[in-house]
């Protein structure tokens, strides 16, 4: 899994934090992940794809190796 953040659509809101909150932060009021994708587990993959879709702008784009 690879993980695209599309920062300057990111308005902050922190959906992505509630979702996912070991994958995701906002600093400064813009998404970072807080760790390496190709770390992730089966569980974080799944909170991360649930992160995408509850993002109202489409700030992550998850793409599947």
């Amino acid at each position: 899994m690879k993980i695209n953040l599309h920062t300057d659509k990111c308005i902050g809101c922190g959906m992505c934090t509630a979702v996912a909150p070991d994958l995701f932060s906002i600093d400064n009021g813009i998404v970072s992940l807080k760790k390496d994708p190709a770390t992730y587990t089966e569980d974080d993959k799944k909170f991360a794809r649930e992160a995408a879709a509850a993002c109202p702008n489409g700030v992550i784009e998850i793409i599947e190796k």
